[in-house]
């Protein structure tokens, strides 16, 4: 691949429109040359180290892909025949797991330290916002995103698949983004959300690392696909939250309205584990004991954080402690160990500073606290 991206490049007069046309080349080796095209014709004190870090990042995904599925490709098939000689022939059907876009969300690099919301488009731009609560709006086509009510900017899609778009909300921020085809996620502090600016044709994918809460564009012809690191959830249209952030051993959902279809991430070898939840039902997986539990719940007590409040019901304080840290983007060191299962029910305003809010917790809650800084400490 190497080589013939080089052969690409090398032409005389080569243009973008030129290596678009090219007609002996695969999409990879097509996108892999038009990344390294753009980054050769821009003058480097142009660039950020962020979006060069981001650039870096997608031209490796794009080699080291076609890599991975031939060797894939090789091991599914002696692996099948395996199988087939143990089972005398039986055989699940399992689904390849393989996911582009899992492979890219994680393959991007994060700076956990950062205080900014950033968009970085398919040509490795990366999108500074400012606010604390952000909006962003796409185009039908994803050619155009509005960022709040006063910023536009363009992005140019290569007609090679797939162009991904990465939004990362720190700590103490939020965003709402509206997808091309309508969709619109609502992003907690802490999150990551990968998607195409452009969905393909037969599905809708999109990537999350953190919380959010989807209401999803019916579509019956393009069911839409949230990928995490411990399960998949699929739905044709409906309203749920989900909190699966990459840290954290145990990731719920919730659903408000409509169906969905949770799939878990298996050994190899092993069928899937599927689980239909009904509206008002909630999920949560233990990556420690490798299953699902569910139980009824009012889903407005988990959707409540968009709309600036948290309701808890006996939850642990050392739960609702990460949570409001992450809101917050604050530190907070809880010093005595037992006081991590106590429970408080009750609802914080999000809109009071963090001393309010634990104050509210302490009337029913007996601990004491002392700040210094950003930092919290809990005794």
């Amino acid at each position: 691949m190497k080589k013939k991206v080089e052969d690409i490049l090398a032409e005389e007069k080569i243009t973008t429109q030129k290596i678009r046309e090219e007609a002996d080349a695969s999409p990879k080796v097509l996108k892999s040359a038009s990344h390294l095209y753009t980054y050769l014709q821009t003058p480097k004190d142009q660039w950020s180290v962020l979006e060069k870090k981001q650039l870096k990042t997608r031209i490796q995904y794009s080699i080291e892909s076609i890599t991975r599925r031939k060797t894939r490709q090789i091991w599914f098939t002696a692996a099948s025949v395996f199988i087939l000689a143990l089972s005398g022939g039986v055989w699940y059907s399992q689904v390849d797991q393989h996911s582009e876009i899992a492979e890219f969300a994680n393959s991007v690099q994060e700076n956990k330290t950062d205080t900014i919301t950033r968009l970085v488009l398919s040509e490795a731009r990366a999108i500074e916002i400012s606010e604390v609560e952000s909006e962003i709006q796409y185009s039908t086509k994803g050619e155009e995103i509005a960022i709040g009510a006063n910023q536009t900017v363009q992005q140019k899609l290569e007609p090679v698949e797939p162009s991904f778009n990465t939004l990362t909300v720190p700590y103490g921020r939020r965003s709402k983004i509206t997808l091309s085809e309508g969709t619109t996620v609502w992003l907690n502090s802490g999150s990551k959300l990968v998607y195409p600016a452009v969905f393909a044709e037969n599905k809708r994918e999109v990537y999350l690392d953190g919380e959010a809460i989807f209401n999803v564009s019916k579509d019956p012809a393009k069911p839409f696909i949230v990928k995490s690191q411990q399960f998949d959830i699929e739905v044709i249209g409906t309203i749920f939250n989900l909190n699966a952030y990459s840290e954290d051993k145990i990731s719920s959902t919730v659903l408000k309205e409509g169906s969905i279809k949770l799939s878990r991430k298996t050994k190899a070898f092993l069928p899937a584990e599927n689980k239909m939840i009904s509206p008002g039902e909630m999920v949560t997986f233990d990556a420690t004991e490798e299953k699902f539990n569910s139980r009824r719940v009012d889903p407005s007590d988990y959707l409540s954080w968009h709309h600036g409040y948290y309701v808890f019901r006996s939850e642990t304080l050392g739960n609702i402690l990460t949570r409001v840290s992450r809101y917050y983007n604050i530190e907070i060191e809880l010093q005595d160990e037992p006081l991590a299962q106590v429970t408080f029910s009750g609802r914080l305003d999000l809109k009071s500073s963090p001393e309010e809010v634990l104050n509210t917790i302490k009337k029913t809650t007996p601990f004491n606290f002392k700040e210094e800084e950003q930092r919290i400490t809990i005794y």
